[in-house]
């Protein structure tokens, strides 16, 4: 029990050391850890959601509400796609 816990220990501080010797620590950081076109793709895909739900409020209605309003705009929009 206390040999396992001792070779783990000593496996951690010799993967920090040639972590640190190769400088692979850095390269681990950047894959692992959020950079900035990461944070830029998430504001940009929020933005983009926004302007999907702005873009189409009546379909969001139609989708949301039910009852006869609904299948009345749900029935006008099928009959301007037709004409489109």
């Amino acid at each position: 029990m206390i040999q396992g816990l001792l070779i783990k220990k000593v496996m951690e501080i010799v993967m920090k050391q040639l972590l640190k010797q190769f400088k692979l620590d850095k390269i681990q950081e950047y894959v692992e850890k959020p950079n900035e076109l990461d944070k830029k793709v998430k504001t940009i895909e929020k933005e983009l959601k926004k302007l999907k739900k702005l873009s189409h409020p009546i379909a969001d209605f139609v989708c949301t509400e039910c009852g006869t309003k609904a299948k009345r705009v749900n029935s006008k929009l099928k009959q301007i796609k037709e004409r489109f």
